[in-house]
């Protein structure tokens, strides 16, 4: 009783697994449909349902070439069921691929691309490089042509989000209004796919975050970690009470060594020379005349004084000797130089004296 009951026992719980491996929703992204779009970096897609077969040739035309010629390049199949889409072989041959010689499409081969921004939701603004004030909410934006893989039917998600903080720790999942998000798995449904507004920055560490999109689908990020391809650029949002470009009001006094000052040199006026002309003059001999200028000096004569004849008289025949003339008691004005004039003037009044008292001896 006890065996049977084991054995009832195991065939419940082996039920139970086949059950749930049955049960699991296919991903879809891994099969591929013909004419559906594949990826570089891709690996383990199934496109057995495009008709092809392990050891069958696909053929690739570049552009320009007409399909009745052979193919620009074969290459043949290999597990068709996990198929490798190998940058190395794929990469510069994007486009569609068909069946050789048979000439059915079979894939379409693109370049991944991705890109990312944020969003500062609670004051709507863009704030990709920028800063988000602590306590804002943000989203997150994805553009990628991923997306066209949605239309092999599958519904799980195709991109990464990778959060670093200023320590250099990485965040699987954030918390926002409607609770916690994965950052892993993220389904991109178009070109540009946002999350909402899924991270409520209240706790972040104050600092600078570093967040950037990787390509998970198919292990795309892995085979191909070229930047703006597999991987998108990093971007950076600070996250702070204030605004890193608005000073403190509080002012840190930094010491800093004494600067001598220097002894400016005195400020010299530079006066612009005056221009001197210069004339060409010939010199001409002048007769250059002397005029001497004498001024006539009025001497006072003064008034004769004369003197009473003596009683005497000579005796006949003798000729009397001349009288001096009288001498004036003043005291002459000092004699200047006489002129030619004052001279003969002079000499002319002395003989008119010396003639009156000739007159007066007869």
């Amino acid at each position: 009783m006890k065996l049977f009951s084991m054995k009832g026992k195991l065939v419940l719980i082996c039920t139970a697994l086949l059950l749930l491996s049955t049960c699991q929703p296919s991903t879809g992204l891994n099969i591929i449909s013909p004419g559906n779009t594949v990826f570089l970096g891709e690996e383990g897609i199934d496109i057995s349902s495009t008709d092809v077969y392990d050891g069958s040739r696909i053929g690739w035309w570049a552009p320009g070439s007409s399909r009745s010629n052979e193919p620009t390049e074969i290459i043949t199949i290999s597990s068709p069921s996990s198929f490798y889409v190998s940058p190395s072989v794929f990469s510069g041959k994007e486009g569609p691929w068909y069946s050789w010689p048979d000439g059915n499409l079979v894939f379409r081969v693109k370049k991944p691309q991705v890109s990312l921004r944020v969003h500062d939701e609670t004051a709507d603004f863009d704030a990709t490089g920028k800063w988000v004030p602590r306590g804002d909410v943000v989203s997150f934006k994805i553009s990628s042509n991923i997306y066209e893989a949605n239309s092999r039917g599958g519904s799980a998600g195709q991109a990464d989000i990778v959060l670093t903080s200023p320590r250099g720790a990485k965040f699987s999942s954030v918390t926002g209004p409607s609770g916690s998000f994965s950052l892993s798995g993220v389904p991109l449904t178009s070109s540009l796919t946002s999350t909402g507004p899924v991270w409520g920055t209240i706790d972040a560490t104050a600092g600078s975050w570093s967040i950037q999109a990787e390509l998970s689908m198919n292990r795309i990020k892995d085979n191909l970690p070229e930047t703006g391809a597999g991987i998108s650029a990093p971007v950076e949002i600070i996250i702070q009470n204030v605004n890193p470009l608005i000073k403190s009001p509080v002012s840190v006094e930094i010491e800093t060594p004494a600067k001598k000052d220097t002894p400016h040199p005195p400020k010299t006026e530079i006066i612009p020379p005056t221009p001197t002309v210069t004339k060409n003059l010939t010199a001409t001999p002048v007769q250059i005349k002397t005029i001497q200028t004498i001024e006539p000096v009025l001497t006072e004569i003064p008034s004769p004084v004369y003197t009473a004849p003596a009683t005497t008289k000579p005796t006949p025949g003798e000729t009397p000797a001349p009288t001096s003339p009288p001498t004036s008691a003043s005291t002459p004005a000092p004699e200047g130089t006489r002129s030619p004039m004052g001279i003969i003037t002079v000499t002319g009044a002395l003989l008119v004296l010396l003639i009156i008292r000739r007159e007066d001896g007869k």
